[in-house]
């Protein structure tokens, strides 16, 4: 009975952030890491020779806390030590996301729980896909939408002409020589081959006065 007593007092002791989804497990240095704010700070982490992407024991990794904090300092060293994680796909084991998939493209995950705009911008601006869907078809601005903070934003507002622009500009058919047509050409497209010039007409004999000079 006592042990049962001493064990409620503990878990009533723990802090309420402790025992949220993707946060059971962070070790000391990954604590240190996540809360890290400005310039300095990750400075003296990279310095140390610390890796940002390190897997929680309970799920998820240091990016997809970094992105649910809205720490942008923390996630631009990430993306600075892995570029490619901008377009990694991880999974929703500590972070379910009703409707979505087992795992999903950081960019979505970042749509749905990053709390400013700056942690989109960094993705994007890392080489982020933001055309890119789940396994179930559903786009950025579907977890956008979801998102309380950013939804109904001039962020949302962009992205959404970014992906209409990009899909007219995929399914536009190429009618020949946009040049010609005088639409510009889009980067990598070439100019329609123009027909050869028709041969000259070969020129009419001379006649016995043609080279007679008028006196």
């Amino acid at each position: 009975m006592k042990k049962l007593l001493l064990l409620s007092a503990c878990l009533l002791a723990m802090p309420a952030a402790a025992q949220k989804m993707g946060e059971c497990a962070l070790t000391p240095l990954q604590n240190l890491i996540v809360n890290a704010r400005g310039a300095e700070e990750v400075q003296a982490l990279i310095q140390r020779g610390v890796v940002f992407e390190e897997q929680v024991r309970c799920g998820g990794s240091l990016t997809q806390l970094a992105i649910r904090r809205g720490n942008p300092d923390v996630l631009e060293a990430i993306l600075r030590q892995d570029q490619n994680r901008a377009n990694a796909v991880v999974p929703l084991d500590a972070f379910p996301i009703v409707g979505a998939p087992k795992q999903i493209p950081l960019i979505l995950f970042a749509a749905y729980y990053a709390p400013n705009k700056q942690i989109i911008e960094l993705l994007e601006a890392a080489g982020a896909n933001i055309a890119v869907t789940d396994d179930f078809g559903r786009n950025l601005l579907w977890y956008l939408n979801k998102n309380p903070v950013l939804r109904r934003t001039a962020l949302e507002d962009d992205l959404n002409n970014k992906l209409l622009y990009g899909m007219v500009a995929a399914q536009t058919p190429d009618q020949g020589g946009a040049q010609q047509q005088g639409r510009p050409l889009q980067q990598g497209q070439q100019a329609a081959p123009t027909a050869p010039a028709a041969p000259a007409a070969p020129a009419a004999p001379k006649g016995p006065g043609d080279n007679l000079v008028a006196e």
